[in-house]
């Protein structure tokens, strides 16, 4: 499943971020590693997410998203 499967509030687990080495580095260092809880906070007009990310919010774009393999938290 990904983030943009999730209603607005539903808390779900990130299971991997597939993509190149490069780009799951990067979102590493951003603080999506497995097991990170996420919430979905907004939507953007073309695909986008502010998603909810410890104690902080990250914005993503549609691609990234796409990026995001996450379940369910309570899984």
């Amino acid at each position: 499943m990904r983030p943009g499967d999730f209603a607005r509030g539903a808390v779900m687990r990130l299971r991997r971020v597939t993509g190149d080495r490069r780009h799951r580095r990067r979102l590493a260092e951003l603080g999506f590693v497995p097991g990170a809880s996420l919430s979905v906070l907004g939507r953007g007009m073309h695909g986008g997410l502010v998603l909810a990310l410890g104690d902080g919010r990250v914005a993503v774009d549609a691609l990234t998203a796409a990026t995001l393999v996450v379940e369910p938290a309570d899984e």
